[in-house]
């Protein structure tokens, strides 16, 4: 996904971040819970990234009659960030402040840095959706000054995450039920989230961690279709209906 109109998402400082991401989010899963909640925080930071670069470059490139699939799906990778901010501050953040008081500060601070600017990223495609129309500029312009950070972010928080620094104060146990906590706070409509999750990470990715049918059956197959007009704008999806689908 690239070209005139995604320097955005191209810059050095940005890619910098994401590749920091990349970095951390290997391809095995860690046996240790200790570095599983980094592990499966850096998989889910791409699915950030992946998302919000596939809406930005669809934003004009949408077939002329589906404006409402875009958006739909334009929104589900806005709010989906928000509701993986939401999760971390209800459940994660807190249990690590319990024992390491301040160590969540910084990443909290940054989520308050871009929550006004998110908030109205996710106002304004409401209503482009209820009015009908879009002004790509305008969506474009509201994305533009937060990539940045908001990629900042999510590759420093996943220092704040090491395992070694955790184990200092958690047990595998409790750091065992932290992550399960954290990962029940952010579950949405089955039928959204796993075909989303699934078609915004390269295909034959170890996340999520789940048996082999969840990623051969039930993400392309039972769950895909109750929103199958979304799909078409994620990052690697798996049944590719678009022209202007990007070379990857």
């Amino acid at each position: 996904m690239s070209g005139q109109n995604m320097k955005t998402f191209e810059s050095p400082e940005v890619l910098k971040y994401v590749e920091s991401i990349r970095a951390a989010a290997t391809p095995e899963r860690p046996a240790l819970a200790s570095d599983r909640g980094r592990w499966a925080m850096a998989w889910l930071h791409l699915v950030i990234w992946n998302s919000w670069k596939s809406s930005y470059f669809y934003a004009d490139k949408f077939p002329e009659d589906d404006l409402q699939n875009y958006l739909e799906y334009a929104l589900l990778s806005a709010t989906f960030l928000a509701e993986h901010h939401d999760a971390e501050e209800s459940a994660l953040f807190p249990a690590l402040e319990k024992k390491i008081p301040g160590s969540m500060e910084q990443n909290e601070a940054q989520h308050q840095s871009f929550l006004k600017p998110l908030e109205e990223l996710i106002e304004y495609i409401n209503l482009a959706k209820a009015e009908g129309k879009i002004d790509v500029a305008t969506y474009r312009g509201k994305v533009d000054p937060i990539v940045a950070p908001i990629m900042q972010h999510l590759a420093e928080e996943l220092d704040s995450l090491e395992g070694s620094k955790l184990l200092e104060h958690f047990s595998e146990s409790e750091l065992d039920a932290i992550n399960k906590a954290t990962h029940k706070a952010q579950q949405g409509d089955t039928h959204k989230m796993l075909p989303f999750v699934l078609q915004n990470l390269p295909p034959g990715s170890p996340f999520p961690p789940a048996p082999g049918f969840v990623k051969t059956l039930l993400g392309p197959w039972v769950f895909y279709w109750k929103y199958s007009q979304l799909w078409k704008y994620t990052t690697y999806p798996m049944k590719p209906v678009l022209t202007a689908a990007p070379q990857l």
